[in-house]
Parts: C-alpha cells; structure tokens; sequence
C-alpha cells in the first residue's frame, strides 16, 4: 500500500473511532447521570522510529510520520445539571465526586443515576432492578403496605426508623471503569462519604453532563473529516492506478 493510502486509512479509522464515541454521547442526552467519553488520539511516530532503527528528528524520509492511533477512551466526570422531578425517589448528589452504590447479585456499583423506585417488597431499586444500599451497607428495605416520607435531604422514614442512602468515593476518578447500564466498577474500595459531608438532595434528579451542542458539533466535524480521509484513499488509488497504465503503455 502506498504510504499516502496508509497515511489516509489510519485516519479515516482514528474518525470512525471518534464517531463511534460521539454517537454514543449523542444516544444518551437524555440518560439521567450519564457521564460522556472522550475519544483519545495520539500521533504515531514512523514504523522505522517505533522498530528504534532511526531517532525521531532525523529529518530522513523514514522520519515521516506514521499517521495517528487510538488511546483508550477516557470519562469525563463533569456534573450534570440538576433538574426538579418532584418525584420523591428520585435522588440527586450536589457534589462532583461521589456516587451512589447499588448491588447486582454479588457485586457492588457505583452511578451517578438517582432515579430510584420501591419494588412489590418495599426494596429501593434503579431502573435495571439493582438494589440501592444504605450506610449500612444492606439494601434499602421498607414496608410497602405503609406511609414513608423522604425528607429534602435523600432520608427515607418511616414507622420511626430512617434509612440513609450510601454515598460513596473513589481515590481516583480514573479508578472507575464503565461496567455498561450507566454503572461504574471501582478498581479500588471506595470510601464511604462522611455523615458531615453528604450532599443529596431528593425530588431532583442528575441530567446528563453531555452537551448537546458540542457533540453535534463534533460528530460533524469527525463526519467531515471522516470523508475527507476516505476521498484521499480514493484520489491516491486513482493516481496510483495512471501512474502503473501509463508505465504498462511506456514498456
């Protein structure tokens, strides 16, 4: 493959990448507590430069460079805006760093999503039927059959008792790993949020932190370049193509 084509297919591959991300960010503008991604591209050093048979600045041919590869995509945590529900199980947290946990089987999650409901026995689950636990670490459980009040500040009460959802912290935002369904898998324990430092409010909701605008703005700009990689690939075939008639004629 002439070196031009393979310059121009690593970029329409780096832009499909980016619209694969894009479009994804776009399906889920309406996801409460979504987080977006962020595609990660880098530009690639010359095959010669990354084989270590010449240093980079060198200034040869073989000092071209190689075109551009993909990073692992990376989330980004920004807080989406907060919208009024006024539905009393929808739960959201008014700080940037922690999270709720839920359980699926044996595993725990974190989400940002506080869209919660009680089921037929009275547990608090999210809209995939993972459980929501409290500072107990226990699922949070009431009678269904009974009265229960949820105060301003995410506590739910009834008969007496009050039953506090679990917030929790990561060391590092980049300790999290997309686990899909709009959960994070921690790589490292969490830690749980201080009483005094607990910011949850209830009858709101987290939106998505993805800007509408911006992602159709980028996902026509990666469009475009998109098109253009794929007119390149095609315009240096056709000249490669003369080039070898008009050679065949000249023999």
């Amino acid at each position: 493959m002439p070196y031009g084509s393979y310059l121009s297919a690593s970029g329409a591959h780096v832009q499909n990448h980016r619209l694969e991300v894009l479009s994804n960010n776009l399906a889920n503008i309406n996801t409460p507590g979504f987080k977006p991604s962020l595609a990660i591209v880098q530009a690639r050093h010359s095959q010669s430069i990354e084989d270590g048979d010449i240093s980079a600045g060198s200034g040869t041919l073989a000092d071209i460079g190689g075109g551009a590869k993909i990073q692992p995509t990376q989330t980004m945590f920004d807080m989406g805006p907060i919208e009024t529900t006024g539905n009393k199980t929808d739960f959201a947290i008014t700080d940037d760093k922690s999270f709720f946990v839920v359980q699926r089987g044996e595993e725990q999650f974190l989400t940002r999503a506080g869209g919660f409901l009680f089921n037929a026995t009275g547990q608090l689950t999210n809209t995939n039927g993972d459980f929501v636990l409290g500072v107990d670490g226990n699922p949070i459980t009431i009678d269904p059959s009974a009265r229960y009040d949820v105060n301003q500040n995410g506590t739910i009460q009834q008969n007496g008792a009050s039953l506090s959802l679990m917030l929790a912290r990561p060391e590092s935002l980049g300790d999290l790993a997309r686990a899909g369904d709009n959960l994070f898998k921690p790589l490292t324990p969490p830690q749980p949020v201080p009483p005094r430092e607990r910011s949850i409010a209830s009858g709101q909701l987290e939106k998505s932190a993805v800007n509408p605008t911006s992602a159709m703005m980028e996902l026509i700009e990666a469009t475009r370049a998109y098109e253009s990689n794929l007119r390149l690939i095609q315009h240096q075939d056709q000249a490669s193509g003369n080039l070898i008639g008009r050679m065949l004629r000249d023999s």
